[in-house]
């Protein structure tokens, strides 16, 4: 079966230069020989080439692509891009790394070993596996087994692998929840002892740490993506939620009121949201029609997962106890200091590290938008609310409304009265009034891209006005009057426009 999985491989046009080497000369590893073997899609590879030195690897690379990132050869990496391909692959000579100081650079390479210690110096087990072009597996640290048996568990000493790169802590973390395997005791525990050097400053820079924000991010944004109650648990479990996410861990202890939240405080009712994100995205997978709505929900967007987990944000800053309200807890604004608190953590964590094509990438305005409006499912009459608003909600085409109906649908589900049973009519009746006007909206979408028929500038000139609130009302009926098709042309709105009296 692997002799197959890897013939496609070099059927590729990608891997065309492989032909330059002897089968036995190069072997496929890491990452990308354990995904072979789970049958998982992998977009990485990495390959290690024997009996042939840096020189010589170089010159046969030439002749097929472009050698890239010319820091990285101090490493005995060569980062090779293929003709008429935007693929970068890693090529490198066997080694085995000894960390000098704490910093990521800071390490001696040594090239020229064998196969077997290269494989030593990697992070897991199920990472320390080699494929040979022939199909041939090489296994020198039992991660056949551990995948069998949904493991993960470190190469050697755990604390020895930790200290040499703390972010290995974070990627057993996500390799975690991105396989639904378990974390071998030993390497667990080594995880609970050093997590901290995680964050540890490097000496002479005390504004760098030991492990790079970006990588912290994207880590965090891989496990969390597949896992997201999982990898706030283990974040949490290891006590380092307070150093990754302080505004979560300040949720913890946050009272709410019972006859809304019997659940418990808020920290435990965003996890118990997330909990419910994912039964809303298995639910759908078995059954579209789960929620018969016209607008579909997108329970499975970074967006929707992160919006839950960041919806409450801003209840500790507005905590309001029962005796200062004069009847019971409350958290005026929260919605929107949520979505300012938005800014600080980007400033600390760069969520928006993937590319814009990338599932995993975070616009921050797009996600404090959903902070924003988390309560408007539930706050808004769906029988007197304007068309036009509807359409800017739930009809936007960078799916914001599917991705809020999700993040809603987990909030109340989360949000459990003392009868136990969650409160769905408001919700109900907004999905009612969405599949009611639904085919209006997409109908007109679909007919001109249906711009407006008078910007703000245009409305000012015709009334005479200035700058105002009033303005924006005026378009937005104009709007609704349009999505009903009682105005259809410029013409027609400006006639509209001088026979109201505004």
């Amino acid at each position: 079966m692997l002799e197959e999985r890897m013939q496609l491989i070099l059927e590729n046009p990608d891997f065309k230069f492989l032909s330059a080497f002897k089968k036995s000369e190069v072997f496929l590893v890491g990452g990308a020989v354990r995904d072979l073997i789970l049958k998982r899609k992998n977009k990485d590879f990495d390959f290690v080439i024997i009996d042939k030195s840096a020189q010589e690897i170089e010159t046969i690379l030439k002749n097929y692509g472009k050698v890239e990132a010319v820091e990285s050869r101090a490493f005995g990496v060569f980062k090779f891009m293929p003709k008429r391909s935007k693929k970068i692959i890693d090529i490198a000579l066997p080694r085995i790394d000894r960390w000098t100081g704490l910093g990521y650079k800071d390490l001696k390479t040594q090239t020229g070993v064998s196969l077997e210690e290269d494989l030593s110096r990697r992070d897991f087990t199920i990472n320390a596996l080699a494929l040979n072009l022939e199909g041939e597996l090489i296994d020198k640290f039992d991660g056949i087994s551990d995948l069998k048996n949904k493991i993960i568990k470190a190469v050697g000493d755990a604390s020895e692998r930790f200290m040499e790169d703390p972010s290995r802590i974070l990627r057993s973390l996500r390799f975690a929840c991105e396989l639904n395997f378990t974390i071998e005791e030993n390497t667990l525990l080594a995880t609970k002892d050093l997590a901290q050097e995680i964050f540890k400053p490097l000496k002479n820079q005390e504004s760098e740490t030991r492990v790079a924000k970006e990588i912290m991010a994207g880590e965090f944004l891989k496990g969390f993506n597949a896992n997201p109650s999982k990898m706030i648990g283990f974040l949490n479990e290891l006590k380092i939620l307070k150093d990754l996410l302080p505004e979560i861990e300040a949720m913890k202890r946050v009272e709410q009121p019972k006859n809304f939240h019997s659940e418990g405080d808020v920290f435990i009712h965003s996890i118990l949201a997330l909990e419910k994100l994912q039964e809303l995205e298995d639910n759908l997978k078995n059954n579209p029609q789960f929620i018969n709505s016209n607008v579909v929900l997108k329970p499975t967007s970074i967006y929707a997962k992160l919006g839950v987990l960041f919806h409450d944000l801003g209840k500790p800053l507005s905590f309001i106890s029962a005796e200062e309200s004069g009847d019971r807890i409350r958290f005026t604004g929260h919605d929107i200091k949520g979505a300012k608190i938005l800014n600080k953590i980007f400033k600390r964590l760069p969520l928006s590290i993937f590319a814009k094509d990338d599932k995993l990438h975070v616009d921050k305005e797009k996600l404090a938008w959903l902070i924003k409006h988390h309560m408007v499912c539930v706050a808004i009459d769906p029988n007197t609310i304007r068309l036009s608003t509807l359409e800017k909600y739930f009809f936007n085409p960078d799916n914001r409304g599917s991705e809020l109906l999700a993040l809603s649908y987990a909030d109340i589900s989360a949000t459990i009265p003392p009868s136990g049973k969650p409160d769905f009519t408001l919700f109900n009746r907004l999905i009612k009034k969405l599949n009611e006007v639904s085919v209006i909206i997409y109908e007109k979408q679909k007919e001109q891209a249906l711009p407006h028929l008078l910007d703000g500038n245009e409305i000012m000139r015709i009334l005479n006005l200035k700058p105002s609130k009033k303005v924006g009302e005026i378009k937005d009926e104009i709007r609704d009057l349009q999505l009903a098709g009682k105005l259809k042309s410029e013409e027609e709105a400006i006639v509209w426009l001088k026979a109201n009296k505004f």
